[in-house]
């Protein structure tokens, strides 16, 4: 379930392909109606069991949240996470909660863009809700209406700011002082047999985001993950849990007791951003993202705010605009902007990485891919098979299933070039044919623009009397 669509792909036993197909579920104003998104989820399930499906898994897109009785019946929308209303939410709690916010470990849980705020903006929207009721993420609201059972992901329950991703415990001084007194849901691990729905064993739930990771075999240190799709997010393995330089530290994957981190840092709307310059006619169609590098135009592609440095004021700046600028100039200001952002997680996280795996439907450019290589310095793969989130779900069930090891995934030895620049496929690895390679080193203009960049995000930072007009 990606934000704004849910994609059905059904595999065999080594991970071909046998069938995709998609369906739209609109999100308006950061709202998406709940009902709509069961519909799509349970019309897949039931094409699935047409083709012939044994084992189904769900993946969900994070820290969206909205409540339902407990006959499954939807109370609220969905809030998303793309929802630009939870400064304004986070302004009406009391000052001295906002200044509680401001100590460690809170900092990271109340916040203007934590998911927290949009628990109580469920509130706003329906002040007469039962006092039975159900409360939390999208994967909870799903696993209960298919299987009747009230669980959560680990992965998707540490993101909503109330479970603790170093032991999986609720928060209570976060209920507490935000007053969250709903049914907390049992927290289940992301390969284990959750139920059935009309007779399909349902093996796996996991957060979309860590599920990219599992299909891109970036658990462990070394291998990071970057994903360009609605937004672009960039994961990191990490040996535990950790704070590192204003990112967010995530649960990766809950397996067989084990817990495994990752820090993150990600541009919610770059997919977006894509969708607006083709109404707008800037592009024509998403071949025009691979134009070669046109001059000194920045665009910052940030339509619902910047996470990662928290501005959440940025709703999108493009800069630089000069006399013989252009529709390439805009585009080459949008590339490089994603490919410094991701250079500067990389940076921010102090770990090293030795390969770059991308996915979504963005990584299709060629040169986004190059310049991410490029700014990095570091070999960069990219599966011809762009749907990492699918194929992370199809191997955790096969994990549950005990089809697969948990080192073929866990640890991959991968597709790595030999000293012949030849590809070496072992492992589980093997199934995941036709990789394309890009490796680029930086040079002292790209070095240059991208010092500029930062220079840039830092004026964004301060400018927030400018995006509000005051």
């Amino acid at each position: 379930m990606g934000t704004t669509r849910v994609k059905l792909n059904v595999y065999d036993e080594e991970l071909n392909k046998l069938h995709f197909e998609a369906v739209k579920v609109p999100v308006v104003n950061g709202l998406q109606d709940a009902e709509q998104l069961y519909q799509a989820v349970r019309g897949l399930l039931d094409r699935s069991i047409q083709l012939g499906a044994k084992s189904a898994g769900l993946a969900t897109y994070r820290a969206s949240v909205l409540a339902w009785k407990d006959d499954g019946k939807p109370l609220t929308p969905i809030v998303t996470w793309m929802d630009t209303s939870a400064e304004s939410v986070y302004h009406k709690i009391a000052p001295w909660i906002r200044l509680l916010g401001r100590i460690p470990p809170l900092d990271l849980i109340i916040s203007p863009s934590s998911p927290l705020m949009r628990f109580l903006k469920l509130k706003e929207l329906n002040g007469s809700m039962p006092e039975k009721r159900m409360e939390w993420s999208v994967d909870a609201y799903l696993a209960y209406r298919l299987t009747g059972r009230y669980i959560s992901d680990a992965t998707n329950a540490c993101m909503t700011g109330i479970i603790d991703p170093r032991n999986l415990r609720p928060i209570d001084i976060v209920r507490s002082l935000l007053n969250l007194r709903f049914e907390m849901p049992d927290v289940v691990e992301n390969s284990e047999s959750i139920g059935t729905y009309n007779g399909l064993e349902l093996n796996c739930i996991i957060a979309d985001q860590q599920a990219a990771s599992v299909g891109d075999g970036a658990v462990l240190p070394g291998v990071a993950k970057v994903t360009n799709g609605t937004g672009t997010f960039v994961d990191i393995p990490v040996g535990g849990f950790v704070r590192r330089g204003g990112l967010i530290p995530e649960l990766l994957l809950r397996h067989a007791g084990t817990s495994y981190y990752g820090v993150e840092g990600y541009l919610p709307t770059t997919g977006l951003a894509v969708d607006r310059l083709l109404e707008m006619g800037v592009i024509r169609k998403y071949e025009d993202l691979d134009t070669e590098p046109y001059g000194d135009v920045f665009f910052m592609p940030a339509l619902a705010g910047l996470v990662v440095p928290k501005a959440p004021h940025v709703r999108g700046s493009i800069h630089g605009l000069e006399m013989n600028s252009d529709a390439r100039s805009i585009v080459t200001g949008f590339i490089d902007s994603i490919a410094f952002f991701v250079r500067m997680v990389l940076e921010l996280s102090d770990e090293r990485v030795e390969l770059l795996r991308v996915s979504g439907g963005l990584s299709r450019s060629d040169q986004l891919c190059r310049r991410i290589s490029e700014s990095t310095g570091i070999t960069l793969e990219r599966k011809r098979d762009l749907e990492a989130t699918s194929r992370g779900v199809a191997l955790l069930q096969m994990l549950a299933k005990g089809k697969v090891s948990k080192d073929d995934i866990f640890k991959p030895k991968g597709n790595v070039l030999t000293g012949k620049g030849e590809m070496e496929k072992t492992g589980i690895e093997a199934v995941r044919s036709g990789v394309d390679i890009f490796s680029g080193g930086r040079t002292p203009a790209l070095e240059e623009r991208y010092q500029s960049w930062l220079k840039e995000l830092e004026w964004l930072k301060s400018s927030k009397s400018y995006f509000r007009g005051r």
